[in-house]
């Protein structure tokens, strides 16, 4: 489990340090902004990395087990989870409603798998992305992100629909193979 905390500590620290702006100004003045990007994307990709490893290979501790329709919740929450996701990218309307669609995504999908996962392990990995997301959103609000005013197109809310839901279905589907669980 060493090295799910040490993956969960590096990729947070490297989310949660553009919540300085003095400290990134002055770290992109020192390096330059590819500097910048490279070293995030560096730091990121290794904590990633570290995370998937510690959490593949750590044993499980169990605490709670999945109450009942947590499952079926699953089923539902999750695809809404990625087609907030791809909503963000896609520029809908979305970001009308909602300055932070991909923190929302990320907190229904790590509360979802929280309650489905009730071992140590995965109290400390869906659990940190859950305490994560509303911190980054009180963050990005002290920072001026509001929800947009102006109104897009349609087909671009339709997009996100279609590919969240595509996504969700590739990731039924091969939930076994990637995460070593079934869910269909």
């Amino acid at each position: 489990m060493i090295f799910l905390t040490i993956g969960l500590a590096i990729f947070f620290a490297a989310h949660i340090f553009p919540w300085f702006p003095a400290r990134r100004d002055a770290t992109i003045a020192r390096i330059g902004l590819v500097g910048y990007w490279s070293a995030s994307a560096l730091v990121t990709t290794s904590g990633f990395a570290l995370i998937v490893y510690g959490y593949a290979t750590a044993g499980r501790t169990f605490l709670w087990a999945a109450p009942d329709g947590a499952r079926e919740l699953a089923y539902i929450a999750v695809p809404i989870a990625l087609c907030l996701a791809v909503a963000a990218g896609t520029g809908s309307n979305i970001k009308r409603f909602t300055a932070h669609p991909v923190f929302w995504s990320i907190a229904i999908w790590s509360a979802v798998h929280l309650l489905n996962n009730g071992d140590v392990e995965s109290l400390l990995l869906f659990g940190s992305f859950l305490i994560y997301a509303p911190a980054a959103m009180v963050s990005a609000n002290m920072r001026g992100a509001a929800p947009r005013r102006d109104k897009v197109p349609l087909w671009r809310d339709a997009l996100a629909l279609v590919i969240g839901i595509g996504a969700a279905g590739l990731i039924a589907h091969f939930h076994q193979t990637l995460f070593g669980v079934a869910v269909l």
